[in-house]
């Protein structure tokens, strides 16, 4: 169990095999499932029950995948709900597609374990974490009186993850982190803001290594599961005569402009950093 147990995940697809699948691998994460076999269906359960992300296939009799996105996107109730596209299409006409009309990622059929729960999870902690930085806005515009209250509210969200996380600006130096960040590779907090991520990663290559780390990519093209070295403070109790500790990173780009507008013709957008995630192997 992680501290993703409990939140809900809706699986849309005709296919009761795959329904199977899904449902199975996410139930033994401790995600709280639920079902639908059609677009319409699942557009009228999360009016009901809203989830915390949708896995929808794309190919499927009535309203098909696409469709459906398009009216969840549409509907200010349902638009922000993360939706993950499963499908057994690879064309990156259809990718694109996807991306343009709303979806975060997608899982081509058949189906791996690993790369299921990878995915599932990293959009779940980084829904969690935009929902923590919404409400902490919500408050602030609406209760400026209570701002100090708003923000250690937030910390408190952020400091209850069990991985690593720490955000970069668009010239690779390190602006925020958690408590666990920090404490994975003993330093304190005033040792690394404002310092560059490649004063503390090991790398034969770093040339190659950090637009992986400071990637202006999202979704299914962002970085997920790259071992990285990092450099652990020698003066710390972390130590123990080891040099640097191997971390797993995940890390997605951000841009001033919500991902289905990207790639929008004569758009003007601003590569804003990433936000990364480390865990233990």
């Amino acid at each position: 169990m992680t501290d993703l147990a409990g939140m809900k995940v809706l699986i849309v697809d005709d296919t009761p095999a795959n329904i199977d699948v899904l449902q199975r691998i996410l139930r033994e994460e401790g995600f709280e499932i639920s079902i639908t076999m059609n677009g319409e269906a699942a557009l009228t359960l999360v009016e009901k029950n809203r989830p915390d992300l949708i896995l929808l296939d794309v190919m499927m009799p009535g309203i098909d995948g696409f469709e459906t996105c398009e009216k969840l996107k549409a509907n200010p109730a349902t638009r922000d709900i993360p939706v993950i596209f499963v499908t057994a299409k690879t064309e990156v006409e259809d990718i694109v597609r996807g991306f343009n009309i709303g979806s975060v990622d997608y899982i081509v059929k058949p189906y791996k374990r690993e790369e299921v729960v990878s995915r599932v999870k990293t959009h779940l902690k980084i829904e969690q974490l935009i929902q923590a930085q919404e409400t902490l806005n919500k408050k602030l515009q609406d209760q400026n009186n209570e701002l100090i209250e708003s923000q250690n509210q937030y910390r408190i969200i952020l400091e209850k993850s069990s991985d690593g996380v720490f955000c970069l600006d668009a010239a690779g130096k390190i602006v925020s982190g958690n408590a666990r960040f920090f404490s994975f590779l003993g330093f304190e907090v005033k040792e690394l803001i404002g310092r560059s991520i490649m004063d503390i990663v090991n790398s034969e290559d770093p040339s190659g290594i950090y637009p992986k780390i400071v990637t202006r990519r999202f979704g299914d093209r962002a970085t997920v599961n790259m071992k990285v070295q990092f450099c652990i403070n020698e003066n710390s109790p972390v130590w123990k005569e080891r040099k640097y500790y191997s971390l797993l990173l995940d890390s997605y780009g951000i841009w001033n402009l919500p991902n289905n507008k990207i790639y929008d013709k004569g758009t003007v957008k601003t590569f804003m950093g990433a936000i990364c995630l480390v865990k233990k192997p």
